[in-house]
């Protein structure tokens, strides 16, 4: 009997009624399926029967025979043929068969001859002449890879995950039409652990029957549908197929004869690399243009970094651009307080007409169409937005605009949301389609990716400024001698007055004095022996060296600040504050003001002030808050270092939040909000402590009255602290005439009627609501309230 030709690969032989027949199986052809029969490959493989055959007609009818009846051709070989011989014949069939592989997909093999471009080129033509899914795409990819690496047979794994688990599924392959037949069906649970193993580590496997006690059943079935009868694979190769860092497929690959080495699974590498052309090559061409011109807007957008709010503006406009809608917003994630704040909010697609906001507009994160964006992650395509029961229709009210139509999604960056995206209403008064959706997606992963690199540009530029303002402070500031505090710590006070007093008078003491007294009304409150004396007084002395030398913001305001506090605190007998918020408060007075350069947060800003170019809002507060922790993260001057990790934490939230309360600008909305909370509660007259936000606001009411309490002192007292403080606005103002701006009445020292005038007005908007809060929430507190209105009179009998 001669040798099989490689054209009888998976022939199949039958004789019956004494005729021979044979049947080719289908060879695989990526988009179609051929049949070819070869009668003088099997004349060749069949001599012995063809010996009793007088003609052609004769070996015609033998091969028909054997087509159907295999179990004659089986009978002879089991009769006839030795072991020797069906070894030699199994042993050049699958040379021959491996040979043809090789050599018919040789050109798709990645080798010297030919680039990895020119791999991928060839793969992009397939792909783009077929409109197939994604499996399909898959499956594409699986046969390059056995054509480069010349497998025998292969399967796919594919890893399905939800929110509690990952399993493993298996296609299951329908015809030899891979593009057109099987499907994926549950895995036998032999398999599981391994694929899974490859999918966790995504690395690839290679696994000998011989050596590897972990290989598998040999899937008899799967091997059949490449033409693989009862052939035992030896080798297996397992190739992780990766999407966005995850593992979304494995392919097995098994071989009969010969071991996968290195080469095979750096070729396999290679392929992989390239796995993102998967959705790259099955979206259509129109959106592959479309990204392109997306990412040429953002690099234009990063060649003119200016600010986060113009890169914010310029990309919206982009946005609008790309889905033709009328309206767009951008609001950022403020997780500290829950809120949604947007500082480019419903800009207009004629962008000569955008709405320029001067405070960030913020609204509850449990609001609205964007705030259910926010919280779920989920892009929401609503074509009726007064049908959806989250549209929050109160800006359409204030800005007297009607919107219909919302397309919303997420910003995200390492998979955390730091915004939503938000467009209004698209021209023409189309709904969005989901066209705009895939437009839209791609656009805010560009989005996403601009913000951060934004806000790292933005935070090496506030990093430059610190730097300067560091450089600044060094310059003045230094910390406390070591006789300074022996000064102090010699210092008697027998003879003081009792401190607990709303009417003390700050100015009958110096400053060695106001140290001792800070630490004798600490130690009043919070009990020294719980802390270091010797930290207690450094710091003390360090915070009146971090005051500058200015007319009214410097260390005896602070002081002043810190006793008023000590006084309201004492006379809340009902010990509404907990040991941590009493702490932070106090403290937070007495460092409130540090390194005030005797200018308002306007005059920096105007100015372009290194500080003010360091927070977007309340700098001055800010860096005040900031200094105070830079004293405390010194050698030697943390007063709360005997405190736990936890308590040291909390304390610092407080006090950060009591510093930026003494920002005057933040005041109404406080005073509105405690309003509210006691007219809501005037029946009953309580005020419902256990909730925290209504000890927030108090917190805050606390504090704002404390810096105010120069205003319910005796008139002397108050009087005194007035000239004061004119004198500093009349230092601010010199300087803003110099610079050829005119300063506003109050500050102008050439419209010296303006004090009454301004003092009038400031009681009666600020003060006196203050201390009236104060006073129904504090009853204790009402020798303060009673003298602002006396000095509140006096002023206004000044003024007629």
């Amino acid at each position: 009997m001669t040798d099989p030709s490689d054209d009888t690969a998976g022939a199949i032989i039958e004789v019956q009624d004494g005729i021979v027949h044979l049947t080719k199986i289908n060879e695989y052809v990526p988009g179609e399926v051929k049949k070819k029969k070869s009668r003088s490959a099997f004349s060749r493989f069949c001599l012995p029967f063809a010996r009793c055959c007088e003609s052609r007609k004769t070996d015609v009818s033998i091969v028909n025979h054997l087509d159907h009846k295999q179990e004659t051709l089986e009978a002879y070989v089991m009769k006839s043929v030795s072991v020797d011989q069906l070894e030699s014949w199994l042993e050049k069939k699958v040379e021959t068969y491996r040979k043809k592989t090789r050599e018919t997909h040789d050109a798709s093999i990645i080798t010297q001859g030919e680039s990895s471009t020119e791999f991928f080129q060839n793969l992009e033509k397939q792909l783009q002449q077929q409109n197939i899914d994604e499996h399909s795409t898959v499956l594409i990819f699986a046969r390059y890879i056995q054509r480069a690496v010349a497998t025998d047979a292969f399967r796919i794994f594919k890893i399905v995950s939800d929110d509690s688990d990952s399993s493993v599924n298996c296609f299951v392959m329908d015809s030899l039409n891979l593009l057109t037949g099987g499907k994926f069906v549950n895995t036998d649970d032999d398999i599981v652990a391994l694929v899974r193993n490859v999918a966790n580590t995504q690395k690839s496997i290679r696994l000998s029957k011989n050596t590897d006690l972990a290989f598998p059943k040999i899937p008899t079935n799967s091997l059949r549908e490449f033409g693989l009868e009862n052939e035992d694979a030896n080798y297996l190769l397992y190739q992780p197929l990766l999407n966005s860092g995850n593992t979304i497929y494995v392919i097995e690959m098994w071989r009969i004869r010969e071991a996968y080495d290195d080469k095979d699974v750096q070729i396999c590498a290679n392929i992989v690399a390239a796995l993102h052309y998967i959705k790259l090559f099955s979206m259509k061409q129109k959106e592959s243009n479309m990204s392109d011109l997306l990412l040429n807007v953002v690099q234009a957008i990063f060649r003119k970094m200016v600010s986060l709010d113009e890169l914010i503006k310029n990309i919206l406009k982009s946005a609008q651009l790309l889905v033709n809608a009328e309206r767009a917003s951008l609001f950022l994630i403020d997780n500290d307080n829950s809120e949604l704040v947007s500082t480019v909010f419903d800009l207009k697609f004629d962008h000569g007409q955008e709405r320029n906001l001067t405070q960030p507009i913020r609204m509850s994160i449990n609001q609205g169409i964007a705030g259910h964006v926010a919280l779920t992650g989920e892009t929401l395509n609503i074509t009726d937005a007064y049908a959806d029961k989250r549209f929050n229709s109160e800006v359409d009210k204030a800005t007297k605009y009607k919107t219909k139509s919302i397309l919303c999604m997420p910003i995200k960056v390492r998979e955390k949301i730091i915004g939503v995206v938000e467009m209004v209403n698209k021209i023409n008064n189309f709904d969005f389609n989901r066209e705009d959706e895939v437009a839209f997606e791609k656009f805010s992963i560009f989005f996403g990716l601009a913000l951060y690199n934004a806000k790292l540009y933005d935070k090496i530029k506030r990093n430059e400024q610190r730097f300067k303002v560091a450089l600044e402070m060094l310059c003045y500031h230094n910390t406390c001698k070591d006789q300074e505090v022996k000064e102090v710590q010699e210092t008697q006070n027998d003879n003081w007055t009792t401190f607990n007093d709303f009417y003390l008078d700050p100015y009958e003491f110096d400053h060695l004095q106001k140290c001792k007294a800070v630490i004798t009304m600490f130690d009043d409150l919070f009990g020294l022996s719980s802390f270091d004396s010797m930290t207690v007084t450094k710091f003390i002395l360090t915070v009146k060296k971090n005051y500058r030398t200015v007319p009214y913001h410097n260390f005896d305001h602070g002081w002043s600040v810190a006793h008023a506090m000590y006084v309201i605190l004492k006379n809340d007998h009902e010990q509404r504050f907990n040991y941590n918020m009493k702490l932070a408060l106090f403290v937070a007075c007495l460092c409130h003001d540090l390194d005030h350069r005797g200018y308002n947060n306007k005059y920096l800003k105007d100015t372009k002030s290194p500080l003010a170019a360091m927070y977007t809002s309340s700098a001055l507060e800010h860096h005040h808050f900031s200094i105070t922790v830079t004293i405390l993260q010194q050698d030697g001057l943390n007063i709360f270092s005997k405190l736990s990790s936890n308590d040291y934490k909390e304390i610092l939230q407080y006090m950060k939040q009591c510093i930026l309360a003494t920002d005057l600008s933040a005041f109404p909305n406080n005073l509105s909000k405690l309003n509210k909370i006691v007219n809501q509660n005037s029946e009953n007259q309580s005020f419902n402590w256990d909730i925290p936000s209504n000890r927030s606001l108090v917190m805050d009411l606390s504090m704002t009255a404390a810096d105010l309490s120069a205003s319910a002192k005796p008139w002397d007292i108050q009087n005194k602290t007035v000239k004061v403080i004119f004198e500093e606005f009349y230092g601010q103002g010199d300087k803003e005439r110099e610079a050829g701006q005119t300063p506003m009445p109050m500050m102008d020292r050439n419209k010296p009627k303006q004090q009454c005038v301004s003092q009038v007005e400031f009681f009666d908007h600020i003060c006196i609501p203050c201390f009236s809060m104060l006073y129904k929430i504090f009853p204790n507190t009402k020798p303060m309230y009673d003298m602002a209105l006396k000095n509140f009179d006096r002023w206004q009998s000044m003024c007629r």
